[in-house]
């Protein structure tokens, strides 16, 4: 656990942008507020996106931990802006790795009933330090070539709502997979559906 923080706190200037979000564009990211961080928990299941979203299937296999720290590097206008982020997760039950994630993406800022709200999803490598033993490919519906792998994509989403000067609420989702065989064919390590609060500044 160690070693993956002290690359975080590494990396971070790296993540730095320079271009400061405009305020008039974007209403809850002011110019001296372009850094999020985030702390989250929630639960882990091991199914796939599609038995999660088309066939409804969620069954708990565990809980994560995860803190992420995300920046803004450019406005593009209209509410958008591109944003950068690095990220821990450690599962805690049924699963004892550890993923490091840096990701790519973008963020949405509106408001509802006068409230800053902003949506946003960021995707890029993830490392897992022990990763689970999963399958990389089905024959007749079976699942086959089970194996550990280190490398694979991830997908960071969430939805933030402000609850008081510099503090959101947040909706989290996270999720490892081989992005259509970019990092492994056929591969999905699972996904997370979290809750968290975020600090602004």
């Amino acid at each position: 656990m160690r070693a993956p923080l002290a690359c975080l706190l590494l990396l971070l200037p790296a993540i730095a942008g320079t271009v400061e979000a405009s305020a008039n564009e974007i209403p809850d990211a002011r110019a001296n507020e372009p850094w999020r961080l985030t702390v989250y928990s929630g639960i882990a299941t091991r199914n796939n996106t599609t038995q999660i979203f088309l066939d409804g299937q969620f069954h708990p296999d565990g809980t994560v931990l995860g803190i992420a720290i995300n920046r803004t590097l450019a406005n593009l206008g209209s509410g958008f802006s591109l944003e950068g982020e690095a990220s821990l997760a450690t599962f805690l039950s049924k699963s004892d790795e550890t993923s490091f994630d840096l990701g790519l993406g973008v963020r949405y800022r509106f408001r509802v009933f006068d409230n800053p709200t902003s949506v946003a999803m960021v995707t890029g490598p993830s490392f897992a330090d022990q990763p689970p033993l999963i399958a990389t490919g089905t024959w007749n519906g079976t699942p086959i070539n089970f194996k550990r792998n280190a490398w694979l994509n991830y997908v960071g989403a969430e939805i933030t709502t402000a609850i008081a000067p510099d503090w959101n609420a947040v909706l989290r989702y996270y999720h490892r997979s081989g992005a259509f065989g970019l990092f492994e064919p056929n591969a999905d390590e699972g996904s997370t559906f979290a809750i968290g609060i975020q600090y602004r500044f």
